[in-house]
């Protein structure tokens, strides 16, 4: 059964990210101002998606924008073909990115800025955060892998090892740790959160809170010394929230 609504009630981004991690095989009616996209959902990812003549990525980032409208969500249905394959929370933070920037470009305000502060504000958070896990690692004696997660499980910036490790069960997983362990924290009346540590036969994973919304993941080798990761992370965390 198909289910409508209002895009001032649910966001494009909402309605992508709910039906992803839901695992959706759906399709999406988006109408605004006389113009109809339409995407597709195959198990959680983002396929196909058309306005148009145009098709792609380029869609999504173009629908995103739309605050006003309606949508038409058909369960069931399988895309047509494959146009995309970026992961839909790359897709959701690229469209946050080119959002940001048309948002910046359209106020004149760097002629009120000092040349340096130009620079900060002509590179994006999401580009910062990215350059900042590099430089991290890089600097980093334990932590071999790294990333910045939303409490819903939204990867904003990840850098971590290829080995079959996908970022969106990077975000995922993390949540699911950091959900778990503020109820342990809560039921066992230990405070509030801060970090935990869970240890695997082939490595450690560190959870940090950042904000009330984010959280800090990093993934570390199985003999490191978990001092100097704990205190790598802390050092981690203050520079990452300074950019939050």
């Amino acid at each position: 059964m198909a289910m409508q609504g209002s895009l001032q009630d649910m966001a494009v981004a909402d309605l992508i990210q709910h039906n992803c991690q839901d695992r959706k095989t759906a399709r999406l009616l988006v109408e605004y101002d006389q113009q109809q996209a339409d995407l597709f959902f195959n198990e959680g990812a983002v396929q196909h998606a058309s306005l148009g003549k145009l098709q792609g990525e380029e869609v999504v980032y173009k629908i995103l924008a739309w605050t006003e409208g309606t949508f038409t969500l058909e369960p069931g249905t399988e895309p047509p073909k494959v146009t995309i394959s970026r992961s839909w929370s790359g897709l959701l933070l690229e469209g946050a990115r080119r959002l940001d920037e048309q948002e910046h470009q359209s106020t004149d305000v760097k002629l009120l800025l000092p040349k340096q502060e130009e620079k900060t504000m002509a590179k994006k958070k999401s580009e910062i955060l990215a350059d900042t896990l590099v430089e991290l690692l890089e600097e980093s004696a334990d932590i071999d892998g790294a990333a910045v997660v939303g409490t819903d499980g939204l990867v904003y910036s990840a850098n971590v090892p290829q080995r079959a490790l996908d970022e969106n069960m990077v975000g995922a997983s993390s949540a699911a740790i950091l959900g778990l362990s503020k109820r342990s924290i809560d039921q066992l009346k230990r405070g509030t959160f801060k970090q935990t540590l869970i240890q695997g036969d082939d490595g450690n994973i560190i959870v940090a809170d950042l904000s009330s919304d984010t959280l800090f993941v990093g993934l570390t080798a199985q003999n490191v010394n978990l001092g100097m990761a704990f205190a790598e992370t802390r050092t981690i965390v203050e520079r990452l929230r300074t950019i939050l």
